[in-house]
Protein backbone atom coordinates (compact mmCIF):
# COMPACT_ATOMS: atom_id res chain seq x y z
CA UNK A 1 0.00 0.00 0.00
CA UNK A 2 2.82 2.37 0.91
CA UNK A 3 4.63 1.53 -2.33
CA UNK A 4 1.49 2.30 -4.38
CA UNK A 5 1.09 5.64 -2.59
CA UNK A 6 4.72 6.58 -3.27
CA UNK A 7 4.32 5.60 -6.95
CA UNK A 8 1.15 7.72 -7.23
CA UNK A 9 2.85 10.75 -5.66
CA UNK A 10 5.79 10.31 -8.05
CA UNK A 11 3.39 10.27 -11.04
CA UNK A 12 1.60 13.41 -9.84
CA UNK A 13 4.92 15.20 -9.30
CA UNK A 14 6.19 14.12 -12.72
CA UNK A 15 2.97 15.31 -14.44
CA UNK A 16 3.70 18.82 -13.15
CA UNK A 17 6.86 18.92 -15.30
CA UNK A 18 6.20 16.68 -18.29
CA UNK A 19 4.68 16.63 -20.83
CA UNK A 20 4.23 20.34 -21.49
CA UNK A 21 1.97 22.07 -24.00
CA UNK A 22 3.89 23.19 -27.07
CA UNK A 23 1.10 24.12 -29.50
CA UNK A 24 -2.03 26.15 -28.71
CA UNK A 25 -4.73 26.96 -31.27
CA UNK A 26 -8.02 28.84 -31.12
CA UNK A 27 -10.90 28.00 -33.45
CA UNK A 28 -14.25 29.70 -34.02
CA UNK A 29 -13.43 33.11 -32.58
CA UNK A 30 -14.70 36.28 -34.24
CA UNK A 31 -14.86 39.04 -31.63
CA UNK A 32 -12.04 37.97 -29.32
CA UNK A 33 -8.51 37.63 -30.64
CA UNK A 34 -6.83 34.22 -30.24
CA UNK A 35 -4.62 35.76 -27.55
CA UNK A 36 -7.66 37.01 -25.62
CA UNK A 37 -9.33 33.58 -25.78
CA UNK A 38 -6.16 31.89 -24.52
CA UNK A 39 -5.84 34.45 -21.71
CA UNK A 40 -9.47 33.84 -20.68
CA UNK A 41 -8.79 30.09 -20.73
CA UNK A 42 -5.65 30.59 -18.66
CA UNK A 43 -3.50 28.85 -21.25
CA UNK A 44 0.00 29.55 -22.46
CA UNK A 45 2.75 27.46 -24.01
CA UNK A 46 4.67 25.43 -21.45
CA UNK A 47 1.65 24.61 -19.27
CA UNK A 48 1.68 21.10 -17.82
CA UNK A 49 -0.46 19.01 -20.20
CA UNK A 50 -2.22 17.00 -17.48
CA UNK A 51 -2.95 20.04 -15.34
CA UNK A 52 -5.24 21.66 -17.92
CA UNK A 53 -8.74 20.93 -16.64
CA UNK A 54 -12.26 22.24 -16.96
CA UNK A 55 -11.82 24.37 -13.84
CA UNK A 56 -8.63 25.95 -15.17
CA UNK A 57 -10.63 27.37 -18.12
CA UNK A 58 -13.61 28.52 -16.05
CA UNK A 59 -13.13 32.24 -16.82
CA UNK A 60 -13.68 31.46 -20.50
CA UNK A 61 -17.20 30.21 -19.78
CA UNK A 62 -18.03 33.35 -17.76
CA UNK A 63 -17.22 35.77 -20.59
CA UNK A 64 -20.48 37.16 -22.08
CA UNK A 65 -19.20 36.82 -25.65
CA UNK A 66 -18.55 33.09 -25.24
CA UNK A 67 -21.69 31.03 -25.78
CA UNK A 68 -19.93 27.67 -25.71
CA UNK A 69 -16.30 26.57 -25.38
CA UNK A 70 -14.49 23.27 -25.59
CA UNK A 71 -10.87 22.61 -24.68
CA UNK A 72 -9.46 19.65 -26.61
CA UNK A 73 -6.16 18.12 -25.53
CA UNK A 74 -4.19 16.05 -28.04
CA UNK A 75 -1.42 13.90 -26.72
CA UNK A 76 1.34 14.72 -26.07
CA UNK A 77 1.61 18.51 -26.38
CA UNK A 78 -1.24 20.11 -28.35
CA UNK A 79 -4.32 21.96 -27.03
CA UNK A 80 -7.16 23.45 -29.07
CA UNK A 81 -9.76 25.86 -27.73
CA UNK A 82 -12.94 25.76 -29.80
CA UNK A 83 -15.34 28.61 -29.09
CA UNK A 84 -18.78 29.56 -30.29
CA UNK A 85 -19.19 33.26 -29.71
CA UNK A 86 -22.47 35.08 -29.32
CA UNK A 87 -23.21 37.46 -32.16
CA UNK A 88 -24.59 40.95 -31.76
CA UNK A 89 -28.19 41.00 -32.97
CA UNK A 90 -29.96 43.87 -31.19
CA UNK A 91 -29.01 47.49 -30.53
CA UNK A 92 -30.50 49.14 -27.44
CA UNK A 93 -29.22 52.61 -26.43
CA UNK A 94 -25.97 52.06 -28.37
CA UNK A 95 -25.32 48.78 -26.52
CA UNK A 96 -25.17 45.50 -28.44
CA UNK A 97 -27.05 42.42 -27.25
CA UNK A 98 -27.14 38.84 -28.43
CA UNK A 99 -30.53 37.42 -29.41
CA UNK A 100 -30.66 35.58 -26.07
CA UNK A 101 -30.57 38.97 -24.29
CA UNK A 102 -26.91 38.87 -23.19
CA UNK A 103 -25.22 42.28 -23.15
CA UNK A 104 -22.07 42.14 -25.30
CA UNK A 105 -19.67 44.76 -23.94
CA UNK A 106 -17.08 46.47 -26.12
CA UNK A 107 -18.82 45.72 -29.42
CA UNK A 108 -17.08 47.62 -32.19
CA UNK A 109 -18.83 50.07 -34.49
CA UNK A 110 -18.64 47.52 -37.30
CA UNK A 111 -20.25 44.87 -35.06
CA UNK A 112 -23.13 47.27 -34.35
CA UNK A 113 -23.94 47.85 -38.04
CA UNK A 114 -27.22 46.39 -39.30
CA UNK A 115 -28.51 45.25 -35.90
CA UNK A 116 -32.19 45.15 -35.00
CA UNK A 117 -33.09 48.47 -33.37
CA UNK A 118 -34.88 48.09 -30.02
CA UNK A 119 -36.54 50.95 -28.16
CA UNK A 120 -39.34 51.36 -25.69
CA UNK A 121 -40.93 53.25 -22.87
CA UNK A 122 -42.93 52.33 -19.81
CA UNK A 123 -42.03 49.21 -17.86
CA UNK A 124 -38.98 47.24 -19.00
CA UNK A 125 -40.20 44.68 -21.54
CA UNK A 126 -36.83 43.82 -23.08
CA UNK A 127 -36.94 40.15 -22.06
CA UNK A 128 -40.28 39.74 -23.85
CA UNK A 129 -38.92 41.73 -26.83
CA UNK A 130 -35.99 39.31 -27.15
CA UNK A 131 -38.37 36.34 -27.01
CA UNK A 132 -40.47 37.94 -29.79
CA UNK A 133 -37.37 38.50 -31.90
CA UNK A 134 -36.34 34.85 -31.52
CA UNK A 135 -39.85 33.75 -32.52
CA UNK A 136 -39.88 36.10 -35.53
CA UNK A 137 -36.30 35.42 -36.69
CA UNK A 138 -37.48 33.86 -39.97
CA UNK A 139 -39.36 37.07 -40.83
CA UNK A 140 -36.19 39.19 -40.60
CA UNK A 141 -37.09 41.75 -37.92
CA UNK A 142 -35.56 45.21 -38.44
CA UNK A 143 -37.03 47.39 -35.69
CA UNK A 144 -38.96 46.60 -32.51
CA UNK A 145 -40.42 49.12 -30.10
CA UNK A 146 -42.63 48.64 -27.09
CA UNK A 147 -44.98 50.65 -24.94
CA UNK A 148 -47.52 49.68 -22.29
CA UNK A 149 -49.94 48.93 -25.18
CA UNK A 150 -47.71 46.35 -26.85
CA UNK A 151 -45.02 45.79 -29.48
CA UNK A 152 -44.69 47.40 -32.90
CA UNK A 153 -42.33 45.33 -35.04
CA UNK A 154 -41.03 46.16 -38.50
CA UNK A 155 -40.29 42.96 -40.41
CA UNK A 156 -38.63 42.65 -43.82
CA UNK A 157 -41.96 42.33 -45.67
CA UNK A 158 -44.58 43.71 -43.29
CA UNK A 159 -45.36 45.39 -39.98
CA UNK A 160 -46.77 43.69 -36.91
CA UNK A 161 -48.44 44.92 -33.76
CA UNK A 162 -49.03 42.52 -30.88
CA UNK A 163 -49.98 43.32 -27.29
CA UNK A 164 -47.59 40.65 -26.00
CA UNK A 165 -45.73 37.44 -26.79
CA UNK A 166 -48.53 35.19 -25.53
CA UNK A 167 -51.08 36.71 -27.93
CA UNK A 168 -48.79 36.20 -30.92
CA UNK A 169 -48.03 32.60 -29.91
CA UNK A 170 -51.75 31.90 -29.44
CA UNK A 171 -52.53 33.18 -32.96
CA UNK A 172 -49.29 32.14 -34.67
CA UNK A 173 -50.96 30.16 -37.47
CA UNK A 174 -53.26 33.08 -38.29
CA UNK A 175 -50.35 35.53 -38.33
CA UNK A 176 -48.27 33.32 -40.62
CA UNK A 177 -51.16 32.90 -43.07
CA UNK A 178 -51.85 36.65 -43.32
CA UNK A 179 -50.60 38.46 -46.41
CA UNK A 180 -51.27 42.09 -45.50
CA UNK A 181 -48.66 44.79 -45.18
CA UNK A 182 -49.77 45.41 -41.59
CA UNK A 183 -50.83 42.71 -39.16
CA UNK A 184 -52.58 43.33 -35.85
CA UNK A 185 -52.81 40.64 -33.20
CA UNK A 186 -55.74 40.86 -30.80
CA UNK A 187 -56.80 38.56 -27.97
CA UNK A 188 -59.49 37.14 -30.32
CA UNK A 189 -57.48 36.85 -33.57
CA UNK A 190 -55.41 38.56 -36.25
CA UNK A 191 -56.37 41.17 -38.82
CA UNK A 192 -54.44 42.48 -41.80
CA UNK A 193 -54.52 45.60 -43.92
CA UNK A 194 -52.85 46.30 -47.26
CA UNK A 195 -52.07 50.02 -46.80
Amino acid sequence: MLLALVALLALVATSRFTPRVQTLEVLGNRHHSPEAVLALAGLEPGEPFFWITRSSARALARDPWIHRATVVKRWPDRVSVVVEERRPAVLWDDAAYALDGTLLPDASGAEKQGLIALSGWGGDRREEAFALLRLLAGFEPKVISYSPAGFAIELAQRHLFTPNLDALEAHWASFVSQEGARNYVYPWGVSASHD
